[in-house]
């Protein structure tokens, strides 16, 4: 399966470029990256690229012929930036790609072939007035095969030439209280979004029984820690350890096991046919930042700066939409003293969060050395404390939770309309306040950067950590 993804911002100037001489054909390029699936490839396209009038040598209702410089300069383009191409060109109504569209693609990406590396993608979108199509250029068998979708990333995700096998599927009585608020389509939506976890303690565990009992059917959790008692105070799906006269009690003793097995047990309880993966590895790892990279929607639920900064490089690189969680409480002589939380949903055209400032490079740095090191260095004041554990309670974490999940049900369904352009809430608890908030984004940020590029750029991960890390 072929789809193509792409900012709102970006489709929009597109279709501004291809319509701007309407009924007239018109044509436009954009410079992509790719992620390979085992059953086909994701296109992410990083940036349009207009092509001036001049360089349209016909330009009619019924043809539209684009010079030699014009291909010249993508060529130029996509070496340069070691990226593939995308071939746009509009039709004044809706029809199927002509035989003339067929030869003047297979000219094009022909030339092009030499000048883009070999992982990058080849592909092509017709525009018309109402929707568009699509297809990708296979070098390897001279023909072109045919794009499932296009995802549109705004303040929703919209999908464009959906397959629509299995979202007009009945979901059961189960689901009616939820039917009734987002419709049928709807709630096939929530059910087929792909979606993980990065971080499975106070905010991830509520968000992950909140989406299985919404009817998320496909997921993934990423968390390398084990179960402490001091936990059951704020994770889900975690119990004490039977009393010695409990003779028929057939929970297991939680201490000590990892947290993602013992939320995993939890969730089939509630949903058995889940499709569930527990990933017991550190998200800065290759193999576990890798398994994020087919999802919809991350969220990002970890206390580690280091884990926040891998995920949030990736969700610009590959244009996955994440939704990112983070509580701090503090306190004196066993009195809170201030208590907020921040839920920012970061994707490709928003700021990042290191544009934010939300990010830590001291604590970054802290996180990355060895328990051995960071005691040293703590004691010269040359890194801060990241070891004492920080207050948290259940309350708290849970309603920062439900505000994620909502978010989420936005970006899935769109049921806020214009009033979802949602980038950043803040939760001032101690005022009992919540305040949408927006940053600019940061011109040469790493998000900026990484965005679009896909399998053409290394992943911000490392292979291994020093064995003294563990996992």
């Amino acid at each position: 399966m072929y789809r193509l993804k792409i900012t709102d911002a970006d489709f929009e100037y597109l279709r501004t470029c291809l319509f701007a001489s309407y009924p007239r054909e018109a044509g436009a390029f954009a410079l992509a990256g790719a992620f390979h699936r085992n059953d086909g490839m994701d296109i992410l396209v990083r940036r349009p690229v207009q092509v001036p009038p001049h360089l349209f040598l016909v330009q009619r209702e019924e043809r539209l012929e684009v010079s030699s410089q014009a291909i010249n300069g993508l060529a130029a383009l996509c070496e340069a930036n070691k990226l593939g191409a995308v071939i746009c060109h509009s039709h004044p109504e809706d029809s199927l790609y002509s035989p003339s569209d067929d030869f003047g693609e297979q000219r094009i990406f022909k030339a092009l072939e030499s000048f883009i590396p070999k992982r990058a993608p080849m592909a092509s979108l017709l525009f018309y007035p109402d929707g568009i199509r699509g297809r990708v250029w296979l070098p390897d068998r001279r023909k072109f095969a045919p794009m499932a979708e296009v995802v549109v990333l705004g303040r929703s995700i919209h999908r464009m030439a959906v397959n629509q096998a299995g979202l007009d599927e009945e979901p059961g009585e189960l689901y009616d209280r939820q039917v009734r608020a987002f419709g049928k389509t709807g709630q096939a939506l929530i059910s087929h979004a792909r979606v993980a976890i990065v971080g499975v303690g106070g905010t991830g565990s509520p968000t992950a029984e909140q989406l299985v009992r919404l009817g998320v059917r496909d997921l993934v959790l990423v968390d390398h820690d084990t179960f402490t008692a001091s936990n059951l105070t704020r994770m889900y799906g975690t119990f004490a350890a039977p009393s010695s006269r409990w003779r028929w009690g057939r929970r297991k003793k939680s201490e000590g096991r990892l947290k993602v097995t013992l939320l995993a047990e939890h969730l089939r309880k509630i949903q058995p046919n889940i499709q569930l993966r527990s990933i017991p590895r550190n998200v800065v790892l290759r193999d576990a930042a890798e398994s994020l990279l087919d999802r919809d929607v991350i969220f990002l639920c970890t206390d580690e700066h280091w884990g926040r900064s891998v995920v949030n490089e990736l969700a610009y690189q590959y244009l996955i939409p994440t939704i990112n969680l983070g509580m701090s409480i503090r306190s004196q002589d066993g009195s809170i003293t201030g208590a907020s939380g921040a839920v920012d949903v970061i994707r490709p055209g928003t700021a990042c969060l290191w544009c934010s400032r939300f990010l830590n490079s001291g604590r970054i740095s802290a996180e990355s050395l060895s328990r051995s090191q960071r005691r040293s260095l703590q004691g010269e004041g040359y890194v801060e404390d990241i070891d004492t554990p920080a207050p948290s309670v259940i309350s708290m974490t849970t309603a920062l939770s439900g505000m994620a999940v909502t978010l989420f049900l936005q970006l899935v369904t769109d049921f806020m309309g214009t009033s979802g352009a949602i980038s950043h809430l803040r939760y001032d608890i101690m005022n009992g306040t919540v305040r949408r908030g927006t940053t600019q984004i940061v011109p040469d940020c790493v998000c900026q950067k990484a965005k679009g590029f896909g399998d053409l750029r290394r992943l911000p991960a490392l292979e291994a950590l020093p064995l003294s890390e563990g996992v």
